[in-house]
């Protein structure tokens, strides 16, 4: 090779190399405003440069220094998706009531803004699409709160198994633990209105009126006595009776 090429190829490699430097640099403001996300397009892009040259240039060095850094963003990146997410499970972990459903409606606001903010940077476009879906979710049982004691017994029951059916295959325990609990208030409150009319009603006749198949109230019978307050006084299983305490 004549100098005039090695001449050449040495300002050719400098421009090179002068290049990389520059999606260094943007790497590196990327890094520090926490774009991971666009910082990391900025690596892939410098890695596929080096390995379009790599055979006319020595740039093994160059290559190990973008790799490295690629697996320190994705780790740092990675720190923060596992934040929000833990932030949001441990939100499904919570106890859900009829009396602190609106507070917690605003906790998981505030997580839904934080995440949506850093929605590109920290790639978190698959968390912001579950947090979005369990709000809906929330904000239909707040409603069904809202409004099953002021309406008609068939009413309420209706919304509440409506949602309980399209809830079945979610994975929100605290949500399926109150509307359950819902339910249960709202057959308690017929079994009170019905203690007050009746000494006693077959399981038929119960079923028909509340409009649920005998194997599911029987299910909920089992559960429902189980309160102090409940006010069923038997479930004489031999006869198929509903035996109620009268006040």
């Amino acid at each position: 090779m004549s100098f005039k090429d090695k001449l050449e190829q040495y300002k050719q490699r400098k421009d090179l190399i002068d290049e990389l430097d520059f999606y260094k640099s943007i790497i590196s403001k990327r890094i520090e405003n926490k774009n991971f996300r666009s910082a990391l397009e900025k690596i892939e892009s410098a890695i596929i440069l080096i390995k379009e040259n790599q055979l006319f240039y020595n740039l093994d060095i160059e290559l190990s220094e973008f790799e490295n850094l690629k697996e320190e963003i994705i780790s740092e990146l990675e720190i923060c998706q596992k934040f929000y997410t833990r932030r949001y499970s441990n939100l499904l972990k919570e106890t859900l009531t009829e009396s602190n459903i609106e507070n917690f409606l605003r906790l998981l606001a505030m997580l839904k803004g934080e995440v949506d903010e850093n929605l590109d940077n920290f790639n978190l476009k698959d968390l912001s699409a579950r947090i979005n879906r369990y709000f809906t979710f929330l904000k239909r049982l707040y409603t069904i709160i809202s409004s099953y004691k002021v309406l008609n017994y068939h009413g309420a029951s209706n919304k509440i198994l409506e949602f309980v059916k399209e809830i079945k295959s979610e994975d929100y325990p605290n949500i399926k633990a109150l509307i359950f609990y819902i339910y249960q208030d709202l057959l308690n409150n017929q079994f009170s209105n019905f203690s007050k009319q009746y000494d006693r009603l077959s399981i038929t006749e119960l079923s028909e009126k509340l409009a649920i198949n005998q194997d599911s109230l029987s299910n909920f019978l089992d559960i429902i006595m189980k309160d102090p307050n409940c006010p069923i006084k038997k479930y004489n299983t031999y006869t198929q009776e509903v035996i109620f305490s009268r006040y």
